[in-house]
């Protein structure tokens, strides 16, 4: 027989061997545990968003420093509206929880929400890290100034010089592309850049776009001293497609009225298809401060330009926000300008003929409600009412298929454009030769 000490040997490993099992979690517990996942992601998040936004640009200025992303032309990224998910990012396949559960999860979050304060210190943190991201941004940013010969009432020469906002977008065979408003170089008999560091270089004018009233410029980059030079930070353009209400966007430029000023605000509607010449596009409002005079542009929290603002595009419904137009529809146009060539200009505003419109017989296209007076679509003899249905070779069954065609049009060239007028007896389709010119 084992002896005694054997047994005890035994049964201490067996017990050793036995598995201990904690009791299931209530639901009370579940949803604390939830709650307080929740909270802690989204401090965590927000600290990693704004760490990000915070480093992002140093690492793009040290990326470019050698170089400065210089290439013999200048590509923009494009992008597509349809391929943003108007989702905030959640999972469609996600199983719903039950009811009960949902409802002490939303409790368990309220309380523990319930007791964060918001602090002066969170705000200051807050407003630092924007502070930051415009002084970033301001790196990119030079004052344009043009000088225009002009007589006295004695008839003594006098020249009148303004100042405007203009953002380095791009650097190409020794060049910084700058954009600008048109009002800073139309008609000007000079225009000088300068720097942060005071250097001023003398400009020549890349193009104009007299439909949206930007202009982009061009200065030799070895005329600035080198130190300078590795100073200057290109701006990056954004998908303006992603930007939604209530999301937080700085001022550089002129907000105030004076180059290198900076505010902030929160986008508080944005304007989708809103009618443009030869285009739709988004329009933003924000309560940002800006200067139509001295121009201002709008960055995200990564510093990347998501659009600039204009008196032209805003709302009489939105009098007391600042209008902004989106940079993404207009990539395709200001990548042509950047690069030397004209946008060709038609000059038409319209709307797609929607499937109510088609069920009261009108045919598919783009509904012309105005042919600029003097554009080349009057000139023409397009007139508000016809429905474009053919742009050259192309069919054309939306504003957006016209607007791709007219973006990769020359200008000086003539194209045949077939609307559908109506009749006494219905719609006729009728060919015109539309010779396109510059915007």
């Amino acid at each position: 027989m084992p002896d005694s000490e054997e047994l005890e040997k035994k049964e201490k490993r067996e017990f050793m061997r036995e598995t201990i099992v904690k009791p299931p979690l209530t639901r009370k517990q579940i949803a604390k545990r939830v709650a307080l996942f929740v909270c802690a992601s989204a401090v965590f998040g927000g600290v990693a968003a704004v760490s990000f936004a915070a480093v992002k640009p140093f690492a793009d200025r040290c990326f470019q420093e050698n170089g400065m992303q210089e290439t013999s032309s200048v590509e923009f990224s494009k992008d597509d509206p349809d391929s943003v998910s108007p989702s905030d990012g959640a999972d469609a396949d996600m199983t719903a929880q039950p009811e009960q559960m949902e409802q002490e999860i939303d409790e368990a979050v309220s309380e523990a929400l319930s007791s964060y304060q918001f602090s002066v210190d969170n705000f200051n943190s807050m407003t630092s890290v924007l502070r930051g991201i415009g002084e970033l941004g301001d790196k990119s940013i030079v004052t344009v100034s043009s000088g225009k010969q002009d007589t006295d009432i004695f008839g003594n020469p006098v020249e009148n010089t303004g100042d405007y906002a203009g953002a380095v977008i791009a650097a190409s065979a020794g060049e910084f592309l700058i954009f600008t408003y048109a009002d800073a170089v139309r008609a000007a008999d000079s225009i000088n850049v300068r720097f942060s560091d005071g250097t001023k270089i003398a400009g020549t004018v890349r193009q104009i776009d007299e439909v949206l009233g930007m202009a982009v410029v061009a200065v030799p980059s070895g005329n600035l001293p080198e130190e300078e030079r590795k100073k200057v930070q290109v701006l990056s353009l954004a998908n303006s497609y992603t930007v939604k209400a209530g999301d937080v966007l700085v001022g550089i430029g002129g907000p105030s009225g004076q180059v290198h000023s900076l505010s902030f605000g929160t986008v508080s509607y944005v304007a989708r298809n809103v009618q443009i010449t030869d285009g739709l596009t988004r329009i933003l409002y924000a309560d940002i401060s800006s200067n139509s005079q001295t121009g201002t542009f709008l960055i995200n929290t990564a510093g990347e330009m998501v659009g600039w603002t204009s008196e032209s595009c805003r709302s009489e419904s939105c009098t007391d926000r600042t209008a902004a137009y989106t940079i993404s529809s207009y990539k395709p146009i200001l990548e042509r300008l950047t690069n030397g060539a004209s946008a060709a200009y038609l000059g038409i505003q319209g709307q797609d003929v929607s499937r109510a419109m088609q069920g009261s017989g009108i045919p598919a296209g783009v509904y012309v409600t105005e042919a600029v007076s003097g554009s080349p679509a009057y000139d023409a003899g397009i007139q508000p009412g016809d429905i474009i249905v053919k742009f050259g070779t192309k069919e054309i069954g939306s504003f957006k298929d016209l607007q791709a065609q007219i973006e990769n049009s020359a200008s000086g060239v003539s194209v045949s454009v077939n609307v559908m007028r109506k009749g006494r007896d219905g719609y006729t389709e009728i060919p015109f030769l539309v010779s396109l010119r510059a915007r």
